[in-house]
């Protein structure tokens, strides 16, 4: 399942049955990662980027192109393990969520949509779940043409396993 969302244009995206059969620009796709699309502030392709999400270096090995767009379109709809979001409520009230990259009788540390790791002591949490929400955000095909979403998707084909 696919929702999109309304382009840049404001026009409905068209069906992925019609997207997958498309073929875009992979200099223009990769300008997109790198830009408008925000793709590399949270992943890595080829040691460049930040490594919020996964790396993306190989994902042209895979995953097919209509899964390509599913992960753009709906993250939620499959999370890569090591990957899930999760919320913490702190006994203060405050609520912190990320990426779980410890976790001890101590303390927990999640790391922020930023990157940034964000302790919080054991003592000090009142709550803390697994996200049914990924911690890619839904609309960031939003300011994006529809054709830069081809073009975004055509370079993230390229993007294979050396050999």
């Amino acid at each position: 399942r696919v929702l999109p969302p309304p382009m840049a244009s404001n026009r409905e995206l068209s069906p992925l049955s019609e997207l997958i059969q498309r073929r875009g620009e992979v200099s223009n796709g990769q300008k997109v990662f790198a830009g408008i699309g925000t793709c590399s502030k949270c992943h890595v392709v080829n040691n460049q980027g930040s490594s919020v999400g996964p790396d993306l270096s190989e994902i042209g090995s895979k995953l097919a192109r209509d899964a390509m767009y599913t992960a753009i379109l709906d993250p939620s709809a499959a999370i890569s393990h090591n990957y899930e979001n999760y919320a913490v409520q702190t006994l203060d009230g405050k609520l912190v969520t990320g990426l779980l990259t410890s976790e001890s009788d101590e303390k927990v540390v999640l790391k922020s949509a930023e990157g940034v790791p964000v302790e919080i002591a054991r003592e000090d949490i009142d709550e803390m779940k697994k996200l049914e929400q990924s911690l890619m955000p839904e609309d960031l095909a939003r300011p994006m043409s529809e054709q830069d979403l081809v073009d975004l998707v055509e370079y993230l084909t390229t993007l294979k396993k050396a050999e």
